[in-house]
């Protein structure tokens, strides 16, 4: 379990009970977020195999659970006054696939609507690409995004991914054709944001 510094935690996917595939598949029920993520509904159990079979990494997103009396400390609108149970916010993983001889993965973030506009997803993500780099030595780590989603955009560039190409009008989305955009990010790039941090 990793602990972020913004109140919320990337735990293990526990198989089970069901509970975490239920949470699971209510993002992909999620009217808001499924035009977002994918074209495909998954059952619980092709996603429980996929999990198992490609998944380098893979976090369910909830917040700290805080001791009743840090609840009413005046921080209403952090995630830690939601009380003593955690709450689940979304998913991140890489995923190996094929790509895993050259040390390349391809990373996914996806959180409910609720928690968006909170800044929970730049933290996610430089916590996920740094230990990616850092801890399991991957070269290149890509993601796609469909057009129109400009707030992943804009998150994605401020993490240092840069596009690397485009299927043109490739994804029919709420009535409209929507390229898909691929994005990425070399260790190289990576450590060289980080330098010039210091």
């Amino acid at each position: 379990m990793f602990d972020l510094s913004c109140g919320i935690q990337l735990r293990a996917f526990r198989a089970p009970p069901a509970v975490d595939l239920d949470s699971i598949i209510s993002l992909y029920n999620n009217t808001q977020v499924v035009p977002l993520i994918t074209l495909l509904f998954p059952l619980k159990k092709e996603y429980q195999d996929v999990i198992a079979k490609d998944a380098e990494i893979f976090c369910m997103i909830e917040t700290i659970p805080m001791p009743s009396s840090s609840i009413n400390e005046g921080k209403k609108n952090s995630p830690e006054s939601r009380g003593l149970e955690p709450q689940f916010i979304g998913i991140t993983t890489l995923w190996g696939f094929k790509e895993r001889r050259h040390r390349h993965s391809t990373y996914l973030i996806v959180m409910l609507p609720e928690f968006w506009n909170r800044g929970y997803g730049q933290h996610i993500m430089w916590f996920m690409v740094n230990h990616t780099f850092v801890h399991m030595n991957m070269h290149h780590i890509s993601l796609e995004v469909y057009e129109g989603n400009d707030r992943a955009i804009v998150l994605y560039k401020k993490i240092g991914f840069i596009e690397e190409g485009r299927q043109r009008k490739a994804a029919w989305i709420n009535g409209g054709w929507k390229d898909i955009i691929q994005m990425g990010i070399l260790v190289e790039e990576w450590n060289e944001m980080q330098d010039s941090k210091i």
